[in-house]
């Protein structure tokens, strides 16, 4: 099971690394990077820990085999009682490539991604498909409107607009995310050379689990705690 750091890392990079040429950078399976340089991959260097563990209550999406379920009313949310986990994870993006100048392009669009999803650029949010916003079902108001957000590459109007970040979609907590400089470990064992370089990503997160799916009526939580 991916974790939501890894799905998250998946999201923004897929499709989104390309070479001069146009060539798609591709994520691939750890143990074949060799058949598809340029490419990347993804593992986790230092294991997942937990940091702490609270009982909240979290308005969410009813579930199918919950007694309250509407068919008719998918969508309709409810506080419900969960064990909220916070959990702590570092992970390697390796870069697998063929000369230097690969490895330099690559890196340096791998931290421009990393910057947008910092500063709330309009690619990144939930909303956003393709130039469209699913929540207007039409284009997304940050290519066609102007003012001060737009001109930061930002949504207009988030609350009009529903915008809703990456690091929100994940369960990430946003402060924890820390991105070290990339260091170079190329493998000299092959001929042709392929060179590797890593970018640790670091991230804590929360994963959520709904107490017997019953509904909270009279729980407090310490403000402190969260």
């Amino acid at each position: 099971m991916l974790t939501k750091p890894i799905r998250m890392l998946l999201k923004v990079l897929y499709n989104n690394v390309l070479l001069e040429d146009g060539t798609v950078v591709k994520i691939v399976k750890r143990d074949y990077p060799y058949d598809h340089t340029p490419c990347l991959t993804i593992d986790n260097s230092g294991g997942t820990s937990t940091i702490q563990k609270n009982i909240i209550n979290k308005d969410s999406v009813i579930p199918e085999d919950h007694p309250q379920y509407d068919s008719e009313h998918p969508d309709r949310m409810i506080s419900q009682q969960m064990i909220r986990e916070e959990r702590s994870i570092s992970l390697n993006l390796n870069i697998w490539c063929n000369s230097q100048d690969e490895r330099e392009e690559i890196i340096n669009q791998i931290s421009t991604i990393f910057k947008k999803i910092q500063s709330d650029h309009y690619s990144f949010c939930k909303q956003y498909h393709n130039g469209n916003c699913s929540f207007l079902d039409s284009e997304c108001r940050a290519l066609t409107v102007q003012n001060g957000r737009t001109a930061k590459h930002q949504c207009p109007d988030p609350m009009g607009y529903h915008y809703e970040n990456i690091f929100t979609t994940y369960d990430i907590i946003r402060p924890s995310f820390d991105v070290e400089p990339a260091y170079d470990l190329d493998d000299s064992t092959v001929n042709p050379q392929v060179l590797r370089s890593i970018i640790r990503v670091s991230f804590s997160y929360y994963d959520y689990h709904i107490i017997g799916g019953a509904i909270s009526q009279d729980l407090s939580v310490d403000e402190e705690l969260l």
